[in-house]
């Protein structure tokens, strides 16, 4: 790297990190597992930068009111920026996942981000029961997919976007809000068709907007944003949170009778690496109870 890229490259790392927190106390909590446990299905080895060490991770909790179990497949914060091998690799192990239902937790790309390789990810989405179903993420608002243009690219593979939206499955509603960071979610509209005596998924990128989401009806939230802090160190905690984090770098949390899972995530920002933090294709399984 010659000294006028060296340069650009660390003023970008100093300008993310900006945008954030360094150490915060909340990334020093352990992280819990789901109420029903939580399981590694399959791992990649990775050296100290583990950041294509793909970890599937099952996660088990009850709804209340929910007639069957559902699988929940979510992908989040992918930051897809061109076609290569570590996305080509990141698709053969998706496609063989088998889920009722795939949800998308914004930042599916990033600045820099090409059609090319937003197809190929869309593409390689399993096809399931209940089909896909995505919301936006800031990096969505920030690399030039705002709402119109990202609705487009998804449409493509017919995945509507939930922009304040909610959308009945039958055995579940599903919630989409807008992202909390970028965007202007509007939760009165967003829940404006909710019948809070079924059960109710919620999605939303920043997990910061969990305090607001959360209310009787709605058992689960999930989110991403907050890469799990990308790079841990033992007893320091996350070297660095985003803004939009709020108390909530990874695992699973409750307010009240809701509960927000925040996945790791599966790409990276700010620099290319992932310290003890591998990313995690997150499987969900929601049981009757």
């Amino acid at each position: 790297m010659n000294p006028g890229a060296a340069f650009r490259y660390m003023r970008g790392i100093a300008r993310g990190v900006r945008r954030g927190d360094t150490f915060p106390p909340a990334s020093r909590v352990p992280s819990q597992s789901a109420p029903l446990g939580s399981r590694v299905l399959d791992t990649t080895p990775g050296g100290f930068n583990q950041l294509v060490a793909w970890e599937t991770v099952e996660h088990t909790i009850g709804i209340s009111g929910l007639a069957e179990p559902l699988r929940v497949l979510q992908l989040s914060d992918v930051h897809l920026r061109k076609a290569d091998a570590a996305l080509e690799s990141l698709c053969a192990r998706i496609t063989a996942i088998e889920a009722d239902l795939v949800v998308l937790t914004g930042d599916v790309v990033t600045r820099g981000w090409s059609r090319e390789a937003a197809d190929r990810f869309l593409s390689a989405i399993p096809k399931t029961k209940f089909g896909c179903f995505a919301i936006i993420g800031n990096w969505e608002y920030w690399a030039q997919a705002p709402p119109a243009t990202w609705r487009f690219v998804l449409g493509r593979h017919n995945i509507p976007l939930l922009l304040d939206e909610s959308v009945d499955l039958g055995p579940i509603q599903l919630v989409g809000t807008d992202d909390a960071l970028a965007g202007m979610p509007d939760l009165a509209r967003a829940f404006a068709s909710v019948d809070y005596a079924r059960p109710t998924l919620c999605l939303t990128h920043s997990p910061a907007l969990f305090d607001s989401i959360a209310r009787p009806g709605v058992p689960l939230v999930l989110a991403g944003h907050t890469h799990g802090g990308q790079v841990v160190i033992p007893r320091l905690g996350s070297f660095f949170l985003p803004r939009g984090s709020g108390a909530y770098p990874w695992g699973w949390y409750e307010n009240g009778n809701s509960h927000l899972f925040v996945s790791r995530g599966l790409g990276w920002s700010v620099a290319p690496l992932r310290v003890a933090c591998k990313p995690e294709i997150a499987l969900l399984r929601l049981e009757p109870g």
